[in-house]
């Protein structure tokens, strides 16, 4: 039974993986170390050096307080980044619900998923940070079994946490959306208001305010335990207390992977009820409002607009102090549009459009009406950049060179994902509403908007106040094209639709 569990699954995430999303996550990460290497280092020496006057041979401005504020920061932000990204899918339970009819046990099954998730890489990569932070900074053996413990028992809590809170969530949708953008919108307006000058000029000063307010988060829990607890019977308490919690959140674990293998999938189908979208639903025509019904109805797409202008924005008014920041931001509102709405196209009503296939209506009209609906969303979805432009940028060259490179933008990232919404199918109902291991979009997707936004800046947000009617000439030229190119692609749509859309459909069933 261990070999045909390990054989479908290896299977399945050998049919997930692709060659550009491996190569986009490398080219990243290199680019990253490139340009945080000093940053880096400097975080690797508050860290891992111990003596303050050998690190202020490199750094002269590191005191205990600014060390002690580092452990804390980064402890801090491991455990948060630890919260958003453990995997809590319990791999793909439909597949391996399957599994149950061989004869495998419900028990056995569950305790199979739940270890094949605590070795997915990326839970790997945080065990792996945490014990060489924490044993590197453990005293005695003691400690390194105090910190070992605590960092599984943390992975069982965190997972347990975010089990009951995606099922909370999906029950709740509007009340947490509410109270989540309650929250940002808060910190957002005391950011605006904060002066941080003194505390970026002075980082001794800094650590020394925030160091009393840190002493009361997760991150010195974990410095506590493996650093400063020397007394052996509290040691000892502590150890048992451990113990306990990683039988619990073991057995937890269990009884909700279990449940979930024995819980059918709820069919999307079902009677919708009416609301106020209905003319504009209307209005997109049948096959169009159909689709944006389906995706409009889904808690992942409202999710993504959340992101756009509660995040997106902000960022404008922070960190917006020259055309090309300005313009990769404000790019950023019609590529997330874009994705939303055309990567994973068919997987959102995948039974609808088999449904749509029996009616007398060419085949090439229901690919074209959905795919028109979903360029006119974006393009009112993100009729807002039209606004924020002049609002951040005074001349109006400037403003016609930014207008005409985030359009040349939107072009190239549209040819990019035409393709996607063909080759990227996934059932809508197979993920999570914001899970990062078995996401709704592609990693490779998301990393080539990236690429594409930021790299094409490069050459259409950067003024050069001589040539910038040239410049802008240029960019207008190269719209045409894409625009005409992009008319060919699309009336050519429904032939790949047929040849690989169709065939996925029907095995889905």
């Amino acid at each position: 039974m261990l070999k045909l569990f390990a054989t479908l699954n290896a299977k399945i995430w050998w049919r997930s993986l692709a060659g550009v999303e491996i190569a986009a996550m490398l080219f990243y990460s290199v680019f990253l170390l490139l340009v945080l290497g000093q940053f880096f280092g400097v975080i690797l020496i508050l860290i891992f050096m111990d003596d303050i006057e050998q690190a202020r041979q490199f750094y002269s401005w590191i005191t205990e307080d600014i060390q002690f504020a580092a452990h804390l920061v980064f402890l801090n932000s491991l455990f948060l980044s630890q919260i958003f990204f453990v995997k809590i899918n319990r791999l793909q339970l439909n597949e391996n619900r399957k599994l149950l009819s061989f004869g495998m046990s419900a028990n056995r099954l569950a305790w199979y998923i739940n270890l094949a998730g605590f070795f997915h890489p990326l839970n790997i990569i945080f065990l792996f940070v945490w014990l060489l932070y924490l044993i590197n900074m453990a005293g005695s053996a003691t400690h390194i079994v105090m910190v070992t413990l605590l960092v599984f028992v943390t992975y069982g809590v965190i997972s347990s946490l975010k089990w009951r809170f995606r099922i909370f969530s999906a029950e709740r949708f509007k009340q947490v959306s509410a109270v989540v953008s309650t929250f940002v919108l808060f910190f957002i307006l005391i950011a605006i208001y904060l002066d941080f000058t003194p505390y970026i000029e002075s980082p001794d000063l800094a650590a020394q305010t925030i160091n009393p307010w840190l002493i009361y988060t997760p991150g010195y829990l974990f410095y506590y335990s493996g650093n400063l607890l020397t007394d052996a019977t509290l040691q000892v308490f502590l150890i048992a207390l451990l113990l306990f919690l990683f039988v619990i959140v073991n057995r937890d674990m269990m009884l909700n992977t279990k449940a979930a293998l024995l819980t059918p999938p709820q069919s999307s189908s079902g009677i919708k009820k009416k609301s106020q979208l209905a003319l504009f639903i209307k209005w997109l025509g049948h096959e169009g409002g159909k689709y944006f019904h389906a995706v409009w109805s889904h808690k992942y797409s409202k999710i993504q607009l959340l992101i756009t202008y509660i995040f997106v924005i902000p960022y404008i008014v922070f960190l917006g102090d020259s055309t090309y920041i300005i313009g990769v931001f404000l790019t950023l509102i019609p590529i997330i549009f874009l994705m939303v709405m055309l990567t994973n196209m068919f997987g959102f009503e995948h039974r609808e459009i088999l449904l749509s296939l029996q009616f007398p209506v060419r085949l090439e009209t229901i690919v074209k009406e959905r795919i028109k609906a979903a360029l006119l969303i974006c393009l009112t979805g993100s009729s807002i950049v039209l606004i924020l432009v002049p609002v951040f940028i005074e001349s109006i060259p400037a403003m016609l060179q930014v207008h005409m490179g985030i359009i040349l933008i939107s072009l190239v990232f549209l040819h990019y994902i035409l393709r996607s919404s063909i080759n990227n199918y996934k059932k809508i109902e197979e993920v999570s509403v914001m899970s990062v291991s078995n996401p709704v979009l592609p990693a490779s997707i998301t990393f080539s908007s990236v690429f594409i936004v930021m790299i094409i800046g490069l050459f259409t947000f950067f003024i050069i106040e001589s040539f910038v009617w040239y410049h802008i000439a240029i960019l207008v030229s190269i719209n045409l094209i894409l625009f005409i190119s992009f008319r060919r692609k699309l009336a050519r749509i429904s032939e790949p639709f047929n040849q690989k859309v169709i065939p996925k459909l029907w095995n889905e069933l």
